[in-house]
């Protein structure tokens, strides 16, 4: 008896880490266009040319107990997969991320290939197809109805209660086009807002 609470003692006093993903509409900076995804070391200067002074330099070791906090906008560190916020685009593949989310410091980076960079609109296309969507906590009710169309005034065809699941199948502006598997188990497919017209994120690719 006393091993077994020896042990769960020890458990209790391990470090928790776990990976990163948005769970609030505030964790998503309205100044994002986009996510950025780096590799095993991200190097970021003052302005878009590398002459430019080196503001900050990571070495990414992707063991969960060793990666900064207040990095990243997406972090799976068992796959290796780091996102920053993107917040500019420069000439020449510069890229302008958020590498402090809570000073909001920012610096330039350049982007080695096309899809280091991905937009809003790819980023969900490519993760948000392939994993669906989740909802954030506080979305507000209105994103729970879908509609016929991707406006506010087109007629309402659902309303989602539980929600199991979303499939993406594509984004229309600030609407995305779901089916939805509810906890009635009937599927339900239409028009979701998944970001209001002033920019404000209320569902985000479910990454795993």
């Amino acid at each position: 008896m006393k091993k077994i609470l020896l042990i769960i003692a020890m458990l209790f006093m391990l470090p928790c880490f776990s990976d990163t993903l948005p769970y609030y509409s505030n964790a998503v900076p309205k100044s994002a266009i986009g996510v950025f995804q780096t590799g095993d070391t991200l190097t970021i200067y003052s302005h878009p040319d590398s002459n430019a002074d080196v503001v900050k330099t990571f070495d990414f070791s992707y063991k969960q107990e060793t990666m900064p906090d207040s990095v990243f906008a997406v972090l799976i560190n068992e796959r290796k997969l780091g996102m920053l916020y993107a917040t500019d685009i420069g000439d020449d593949n510069w890229i302008e991320i958020m590498y402090d989310k809570r000073t909001g410091a920012t610096g330039w980076v350049i982007a080695e290939d096309k899809f280091q960079f991905l937009p809003w609109i790819n980023f969900y296309n490519m993760y948000g197809r392939k994993y669906g969507l989740r909802l954030f906590k506080d979305a507000p009710e209105s994103v729970n109805i879908l509609h016929s169309k991707s406006e506010d005034l087109s007629q309402s065809v659902a309303k989602l209660n539980y929600v199991k699941q979303i499939k993406l199948t594509r984004l229309s502006g600030n609407w995305a086009l779901v089916s939805v598997l509810d906890l009635d188990k009937i599927p339900k497919m239409g028009f979701m807002r998944w970001r209001s017209d002033e920019g404000k994120i209320y569902a985000f690719p479910n990454i795993k």
